[in-house]
C-alpha cells in the first residue's frame, strides 16, 4: 500500500499534459488511490488546468435545478465557452427553453447578455437583458457571467477555502458509479450555512479532467441541482460565435 501510494504521489500531475499522460498509464486502482489521497482543491486546480487547455471549448450539459422550492425539468444545453476574456454561448436543444440561444460576452457588455427565443416570442428578435433580471433567474440560480466549467471549477474551490477557514469540510468517497466516473461527497460545516449547498457530490471523468456530474443537496437530502457534462471538447467555432451582435439560432 504504502509503494503504490509512492507511486501515485511521485507521478501526482502537475500540469495537463503530466494528467494526460498519468491517466493514459494508471490502473483504476491507482486513479482512484490518487483521488482519495488528493485534497479536494488541487483536484479541482487540475480540472481548471484542463479547461484553460482547451481553449474556446464546447459541451452538452443537462441541468436540473430547484427554483423557489420548486424541482424544474431537466434543461439540455450544448454550451460553448472562452475563458479569457470571458464569453459564452447557450443553446437550449431540449426541455421547455427549447430554440433559445443565449449569448454573453464581457469584453461587449459586461452587465448584459443577449436573448433569442423560439417560436411565438423570437417575434421580438434578440434582446438584451441585465445579468441579474427576473428572466435569467427563471429557471436558473446562477447568473450567466458564471456560466461554464471553469467558472464552476472556481466556485468549487472558493467553497472548498471557505470550508478550510470553519474547519475544513468532510469528504467521503463513493467510488466508481456506473458510468465509469470517479465520485466524492463534500459535506460541508455549519450545516452548509454561508454555501451554496450543504452537501455536494463531485463526479471527476478522468479521461477529460474535470468534474462530469456535479449534484448539491439540501439540508434534508433534497436535490437542489444537478448538472451533467457530456461531449467536452475545443471548439470548431470561431469567436462570431460568442459575439452577441452576430446572434442567430445556430452558430456561423
Amino acid at each position: 500500500m504504502f509503494a503504490l501510494l509512492a507511486l501515485i504521489v511521485a507521478a501526482a500531475p502537475t500540469t495537463d499534459l503530466e494528467r494526460q499522460q498519468f491517466v493514459a498509464t494508471a490502473t483504476k486502482e491507482q486513479l482512484a488511490e490518487f483521488v482519495q489521497h488528493t485534497p479536494p482543491e488541487h483536484l479541482l486546480a487540475i480540472g481548471e488546468r484542463a479547461v484553460k487547455a482547451y481553449g474556446i471549448y464546447t459541451y452538452t450539459m443537462a441541468k436540473q435545478e430547484r427554483i423557489n422550492g420548486t424541482l424544474l425539468d431537466t434543461q439540455v444545453i450544448r454550451v460553448t465557452t472562452r475563458e479569457t476574456p470571458f464569453a459564452v454561448r447557450l443553446e437550449f436543444v431540449a426541455g421547455p427553453a427549447r430554440g433559445r440561444v443565449v449569448v454573453y460576452n464581457r469584453a461587449v457588455r459586461a452587465k448584459e447578455f443577449r436573448v433569442r427565443e423560439a417560436g411565438f416570442l423570437s417575434i421580438a428578435g434578440p434582446l438584451w437583458l441585465p445579468n441579474d433580471s427576473v428572466f435569467s433567474k427563471s429557471d436558473s440560480n446562477y447568473s450567466i457571467d458564471g456560466a461554464g466549467m471553469g467558472n464552476l471549477l472556481r466556485k468549487l474551490q472558493r467553497e472548498v477555502a471557505l470550508a478550510g477557514t470553519l474547519g475544513g469540510l468532510v469528504v467521503t468517497d463513493e467510488g466508481w458509479d456506473s458510468e465509469g466516473l470517479y465520485c466524492q461527497l463534500y459535506v460541508m460545516p455549519r450545516g452548509g450555512k454561508g454555501f451554496d449547498a450543504p452537501k455536494s457530490r463531485i463526479c471527476i471523468d478522468f479521461k477529460l479532467g474535470v468534474p462530469a456530474r456535479v449534484e448539491s443537496f439540501g439540508s434534508k437530502g433534497e436535490l437542489i441541482g444537478r448538472f451533467v457534462f457530456t461531449d467536452i471538447k475545443a471548439s470548431t467555432l470561431t469567436a462570431a460565435a460568442l459575439d452577441p451582435a452576430q446572434l442567430d439560432p445556430r452558430p456561423p
